[in-house]
């Protein structure tokens, strides 16, 4: 079985902003070997989710699962990408599309800012 999984951000028109999803997709992808790992956006940057799903389309993945790169559940997590991946399901049965969780609240998020919070009050 061909799997794959796309890390989706919002997109930004600063590509620095951009950056910080593709340098995490490399990250993850140096953590797990036994997945494809690609990044895509919503909106204003490139690759866009339209072209990444068409691309593993294309290269006959079985299965691809999105994982939403967001904090919280706003319009583009609960509506437009569940609406995204319902028109590729109509229009590629054959692959299994599933939408992963969003990051969310997490106790491990929650170290991190405090050790944010930590290093900006001893600066």
């Amino acid at each position: 079985m061909k799997e794959s999984v796309i890390l989706l951000g919002h997109g930004s028109r600063r590509s620095d902003a951009n950056d910080i999803l593709r340098n995490m997709t490399e990250i993850i992808k140096s953590k797990i070997s036994f997945i494809n790992v690609e990044c895509a956006y919503l909106e204003f940057a490139e690759p866009d989710i339209y072209d990444t799903l068409e691309k593993l389309a294309k290269e006959n993945f079985d299965s691809i699962y999105i994982i939403p790169y967001f904090l919280y559940s706003g319009n583009h997590v609960s509506r437009d990408i569940p609406e995204i991946l319902r028109k590729y399901k109509e229009k590629y049965p054959r692959i299994n599309f599933k939408l992963g969780d969003y990051l969310g609240v997490d106790e491990r998020i929650a170290e991190l800012v405090t050790e944010r919070i930590t290093k900006v009050k001893s600066a």
